[in-house]
Protein backbone atom coordinates (compact mmCIF):
# COMPACT_ATOMS: atom_id res chain seq x y z
CA UNK A 1 0.00 0.00 0.00
CA UNK A 2 3.04 2.29 0.82
CA UNK A 3 4.63 1.62 -2.82
CA UNK A 4 0.78 2.34 -4.31
CA UNK A 5 0.82 5.52 -2.67
CA UNK A 6 4.29 6.06 -3.21
CA UNK A 7 3.56 5.85 -6.86
CA UNK A 8 0.65 7.95 -6.77
CA UNK A 9 2.65 10.85 -5.05
CA UNK A 10 5.17 10.39 -8.14
CA UNK A 11 2.58 10.57 -10.94
CA UNK A 12 0.74 13.55 -9.28
CA UNK A 13 3.96 15.25 -8.92
CA UNK A 14 5.07 14.23 -12.57
CA UNK A 15 1.54 15.68 -13.92
CA UNK A 16 2.40 19.00 -11.83
CA UNK A 17 5.64 19.52 -13.58
CA UNK A 18 4.48 18.39 -17.11
CA UNK A 19 1.47 21.06 -16.11
CA UNK A 20 3.70 23.55 -15.23
CA UNK A 21 6.32 22.62 -18.20
CA UNK A 22 2.99 23.14 -20.49
CA UNK A 23 1.99 26.75 -18.61
CA UNK A 24 5.87 27.61 -19.90
CA UNK A 25 5.14 26.68 -23.35
CA UNK A 26 2.24 28.21 -24.15
CA UNK A 27 3.60 31.45 -22.31
CA UNK A 28 6.47 31.11 -24.58
CA UNK A 29 4.44 30.57 -27.34
CA UNK A 30 2.29 33.77 -26.83
CA UNK A 31 5.60 35.97 -26.06
CA UNK A 32 6.74 34.46 -29.63
CA UNK A 33 3.73 34.77 -31.75
CA UNK A 34 3.68 38.75 -30.19
CA UNK A 35 7.28 38.65 -31.57
CA UNK A 36 6.45 37.22 -35.17
CA UNK A 37 3.66 39.53 -35.20
CA UNK A 38 5.84 42.58 -34.26
CA UNK A 39 8.86 41.37 -36.70
CA UNK A 40 6.05 41.04 -39.72
CA UNK A 41 5.12 44.48 -39.15
CA UNK A 42 8.50 46.11 -39.24
CA UNK A 43 9.20 43.75 -42.29
CA UNK A 44 5.90 45.21 -44.29
CA UNK A 45 6.85 49.03 -43.07
CA UNK A 46 10.27 48.49 -43.91
CA UNK A 47 9.33 46.78 -47.93
CA UNK A 48 7.06 49.73 -48.12
CA UNK A 49 10.24 52.20 -47.45
CA UNK A 50 12.05 50.20 -50.04
CA UNK A 51 9.79 49.71 -52.37
CA UNK A 52 8.90 53.62 -52.40
CA UNK A 53 12.28 54.46 -52.52
CA UNK A 54 13.06 52.06 -55.61
CA UNK A 55 9.94 53.68 -57.06
CA UNK A 56 11.44 57.25 -56.57
CA UNK A 57 15.04 56.05 -57.78
CA UNK A 58 13.49 54.00 -60.87
CA UNK A 59 11.28 56.94 -62.18
CA UNK A 60 14.06 59.46 -61.37
CA UNK A 61 16.49 57.31 -63.56
CA UNK A 62 13.57 57.14 -66.25
CA UNK A 63 13.07 60.59 -66.74
CA UNK A 64 17.08 61.40 -66.78
CA UNK A 65 16.72 58.97 -69.81
CA UNK A 66 14.06 61.35 -71.26
CA UNK A 67 16.14 64.79 -70.19
CA UNK A 68 16.77 65.18 -74.05
CA UNK A 69 13.68 64.33 -75.41
CA UNK A 70 10.73 66.35 -77.23
CA UNK A 71 7.29 65.40 -78.14
CA UNK A 72 5.98 66.56 -81.67
CA UNK A 73 2.12 66.22 -81.79
CA UNK A 74 0.36 66.92 -84.61
CA UNK A 75 2.44 66.37 -87.74
CA UNK A 76 1.27 64.58 -90.47
CA UNK A 77 1.82 61.09 -90.57
CA UNK A 78 2.09 59.18 -93.47
CA UNK A 79 1.39 55.42 -94.03
CA UNK A 80 4.90 53.51 -93.85
CA UNK A 81 6.99 56.40 -92.69
CA UNK A 82 9.82 55.55 -91.47
CA UNK A 83 12.13 56.87 -88.63
CA UNK A 84 14.27 59.00 -91.19
CA UNK A 85 10.92 60.73 -92.49
CA UNK A 86 9.59 61.24 -88.97
CA UNK A 87 12.84 63.06 -88.01
CA UNK A 88 12.81 65.11 -91.16
CA UNK A 89 9.51 66.15 -90.62
CA UNK A 90 10.73 67.58 -86.91
CA UNK A 91 13.51 69.50 -88.88
CA UNK A 92 11.00 70.82 -91.20
CA UNK A 93 9.17 72.04 -88.20
CA UNK A 94 11.97 73.73 -86.62
CA UNK A 95 12.76 74.95 -89.25
CA UNK A 96 9.72 76.13 -90.84
CA UNK A 97 7.95 77.27 -87.84
CA UNK A 98 10.25 77.86 -85.23
CA UNK A 99 12.86 79.83 -86.98
CA UNK A 100 15.73 77.69 -85.83
CA UNK A 101 18.21 76.24 -88.53
CA UNK A 102 17.95 72.74 -87.95
CA UNK A 103 21.52 72.14 -89.16
CA UNK A 104 22.75 73.02 -85.64
CA UNK A 105 20.39 71.06 -83.71
CA UNK A 106 20.73 67.24 -84.00
CA UNK A 107 18.39 64.70 -83.44
CA UNK A 108 19.87 61.75 -82.23
CA UNK A 109 16.05 59.51 -82.94
CA UNK A 110 12.54 60.32 -83.98
CA UNK A 111 10.20 57.94 -83.75
CA UNK A 112 6.33 57.82 -84.09
CA UNK A 113 4.89 56.69 -80.79
CA UNK A 114 1.92 54.71 -80.38
CA UNK A 115 -0.62 52.02 -82.54
CA UNK A 116 -1.65 53.81 -86.05
CA UNK A 117 -5.44 55.02 -85.89
CA UNK A 118 -7.21 57.72 -87.02
CA UNK A 119 -5.06 61.15 -85.55
CA UNK A 120 -1.32 60.98 -86.41
CA UNK A 121 0.61 59.59 -83.67
CA UNK A 122 2.87 61.84 -81.65
CA UNK A 123 6.98 62.00 -82.77
CA UNK A 124 9.22 61.32 -79.76
CA UNK A 125 12.69 62.78 -80.99
CA UNK A 126 15.41 62.53 -78.68
CA UNK A 127 18.00 65.35 -79.53
CA UNK A 128 21.99 64.79 -79.19
CA UNK A 129 22.29 67.95 -76.80
CA UNK A 130 19.88 69.40 -73.84
CA UNK A 131 20.82 72.88 -75.16
CA UNK A 132 19.04 72.22 -78.71
CA UNK A 133 15.72 70.86 -76.86
CA UNK A 134 15.81 74.01 -74.28
CA UNK A 135 16.12 76.11 -77.81
CA UNK A 136 13.00 74.55 -79.21
CA UNK A 137 11.26 74.90 -76.25
CA UNK A 138 11.68 78.57 -75.81
CA UNK A 139 10.19 79.08 -79.18
CA UNK A 140 7.23 77.12 -78.89
CA UNK A 141 5.17 79.85 -78.88
CA UNK A 142 5.43 80.43 -81.96
CA UNK A 143 3.49 77.21 -82.55
CA UNK A 144 0.21 79.30 -80.89
CA UNK A 145 -2.19 79.32 -83.72
CA UNK A 146 -1.47 76.00 -85.60
CA UNK A 147 -2.02 72.31 -84.76
CA UNK A 148 1.47 70.95 -83.83
CA UNK A 149 2.37 70.98 -80.17
CA UNK A 150 5.48 70.26 -78.32
CA UNK A 151 5.88 69.29 -74.82
CA UNK A 152 8.39 67.33 -72.87
CA UNK A 153 8.76 63.65 -72.56
CA UNK A 154 8.27 62.82 -68.69
CA UNK A 155 7.60 59.15 -67.01
CA UNK A 156 4.02 57.65 -67.16
CA UNK A 157 4.40 58.67 -62.98
CA UNK A 158 4.94 62.13 -63.44
CA UNK A 159 2.45 62.48 -66.72
CA UNK A 160 -0.05 61.67 -64.03
CA UNK A 161 0.65 63.76 -61.55
CA UNK A 162 0.96 66.30 -64.02
CA UNK A 163 -2.61 65.93 -64.96
CA UNK A 164 -3.71 66.01 -61.33
CA UNK A 165 -2.37 69.37 -61.46
CA UNK A 166 -4.01 70.88 -64.63
CA UNK A 167 -7.20 72.18 -63.47
CA UNK A 168 -5.65 73.66 -60.61
CA UNK A 169 -3.07 75.21 -62.95
CA UNK A 170 -6.02 76.21 -65.26
CA UNK A 171 -7.97 77.82 -62.33
CA UNK A 172 -4.63 79.85 -61.54
CA UNK A 173 -4.49 81.13 -65.02
CA UNK A 174 -7.60 82.06 -65.34
CA UNK A 175 -7.26 84.30 -62.11
CA UNK A 176 -4.16 86.07 -64.33
CA UNK A 177 -1.15 84.51 -62.84
CA UNK A 178 1.55 83.82 -64.20
CA UNK A 179 2.09 79.60 -63.15
CA UNK A 180 3.95 76.60 -64.66
CA UNK A 181 4.14 73.20 -63.08
CA UNK A 182 8.42 72.33 -62.73
CA UNK A 183 9.72 69.23 -62.22
CA UNK A 184 12.00 68.37 -59.26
Amino acid sequence: MDNLVREMQDLKSSLQFSQDELKDLKADKDSNLKKIKQLEQDIASRNDVVSTGLTEKLDYIENQSRRNNLIFDGIKEEKGETWEQAEMKVKDVIKKKLNINPVHIEIEKAHRNGKPGERPRPIVSKFLRYKDKQTILGKVKMLKGTLIYVNEDFSDRVRRKRKELQPALRAARERERTVSIHQI
